[in-house]
């Protein structure tokens, strides 16, 4: 193909512009007659078959861009239904929680006031029974300064200095 149709249009150019004598314009003619019938052929197949790849491409463009359409058709439909079950699913979660975390805060401040009022109950009777303990202790050191206790002790062993031990060796209460 190319290079035949080269060798022609070689020839031809050598042709013209060589002198034209009588011997060469059969040559020429010749040689135009091959290229008008060869070449015309060749120029009509490649054109030919040129306006066919461009109309492939076009067409497998086209299929291409819808063929992308309908995917993107598909997707959109996809993510619209995916994101309404997770905004439901999300909703539902959000009530659910809400409602389980108020239940819980109502439980939790039950169990806190009882908590309260139990250790208000006991310190409230701990407290009672400390005031009552140091009543009667205070009653009862009043009670021993006010009466006359005598105890008879001797120690021999003490002679005037220091301390009066009267559990010493030397040393005791009076019994009688």
């Amino acid at each position: 193909g190319r290079m035949r149709s080269f060798k022609l249009i070689t020839a031809l150019l050598f042709a013209f512009t060589c002198k034209e004598t009588t011997a060469n314009k059969g040559e020429i003619d010749k040689i135009a007659a091959i290229l008008k019938e060869t070449v015309k052929t060749d120029l009509t197949t490649l054109l030919n078959q040129h306006d066919l790849s461009l109309e492939q491409t076009i067409d497998g463009f086209m299929k291409t861009i819808d063929y992308v359409d309908k995917n993107i058709a598909e997707l959109k439909t996809h993510l619209e239904t995916r994101i309404e079950e997770y905004n439901g699913n999300t909703m539902t979660n959000l009530q659910e929680f809400e409602k389980n975390t108020g239940e819980m805060m109502s439980t939790m401040n039950e169990t806190i006031m009882t908590n309260l009022n139990n250790i208000n109950t006991l310190s409230m009777e701990e407290r009672n029974k400390i005031i009552s303990w140091a009543h009667e202790r205070a009653h009862l050191h009043e009670d021993i300064l006010k009466s006359r206790i005598s105890a008879c002790a001797y120690d021999y062993g003490h002679l005037g200095k220091g301390v009066v031990r009267y559990n010493s060796a030397n040393g005791g209460y009076i019994k009688e």
